[in-house]
């Protein structure tokens, strides 16, 4: 995908559910849709059995990893590919926000409750049909949110309940990844939520490091991506390569070849 392009789509990241405005000028960024072959990823990087070990006593060494097991401590290891400062300030940084899931709920029906207005309009949503390579498949309908009228709170805690069952689901099947699909047809300015898609990438990256194996943009807009891309391009940095612009048959014929595609996506 050209460099362009790919900065471009990096607009819409996973449950992101708005975008921005239109450019006052007409854009000349051209959006193609890429049927791929390419579905992303179904496992974070690995690290061999050595460097997990290293990083882990390296990691326990801090008193403030005590509260995780070390499964978990070998998860950030993982994302930090082996470095055990870098893996301890995620930690210590994860440990303060689970306490309270920074603010929008310590238990699960807390967290239900404050997402209960975005979650009725079913803005996003783990669905019940899996992807090609079985990974659990989260559905943003962007359309669907009104970034004018949204509760800000519930939108965060809707996006963090559909990650934590999407992740959950992985891993009781045995996998780690999940696939993010994001409805971009029908949307206009109305959706842009900008707040939102800082909050969204900063959370994805601090709280749930390498739980996306793809990002695919379904049907984005082409003139609404270069206006937003140029608000939030410092914040994406190097993740634009898990993302994809993608049609709605390469949904069809190859995320879920032969397979039942979510229904919002048929």
């Amino acid at each position: 995908m050209p460099s362009t392009v790919r900065c471009a789509a990096l607009l819409a990241v996973p449950a992101v559910c708005g975008l921005v405005a239109p450019p006052t000028r007409p854009s000349r960024t051209r959006l193609h849709s890429t049927v791929t072959q390419d579905l992303g990823t179904t496992t974070a990087p690995l690290l061999d059995d050595a460097a997990t070990a290293r990083a882990v006593a390296a990691m326990r060494e801090d008193a403030r990893t005590k509260p995780l097991s070390d499964d978990e401590l070998t998860w950030f290891a993982r994302d930090r590919r082996g470095d055990a400062r870098e893996a301890v300030e995620k930690v210590v940084q994860y440990l303060r926000w689970r306490k309270d899931r920074g603010g929008l709920g310590a238990d699960r029906d807390a967290l239900m409750r404050r997402a209960a207005p975005e979650a009725r309009r079913r803005v996003g949503y783990l669905a019940r049909e899996k992807d090609a390579l079985n990974r659990p498949t989260v559905v943003v309908v962007a359309r669907r949110h009104d970034a004018m009228r949204r509760d800000l709170k519930a939108s965060q805690a809707l996006c963090v309940a559909v990650l934590e069952d999407a992740i959950a689901e992985a891993v009781k099947e045995g996998g780690e990844q999940v696939l993010a699909l994001v409805d971009l047809r029908q949307v206009g300015p109305q959706n842009v939520d900008v707040p939102f898609l800082l909050w969204l990438i900063m959370t994805l990256r601090s709280y749930f490091p390498k739980r996306l194996g793809q990002v695919a943009l379904v049907d984005p807009p082409p003139v609404l991506f270069e206006a937003a891309w140029n608000l939030i391009k410092g914040a994406v940095g190097r993740h634009a390569d898990m993302v994809r612009l993608v049609s709605s048959a390469d949904v069809r014929n190859a995320y879920f070849a032969g397979k039942r595609v979510p229904p919002d996506l048929r």
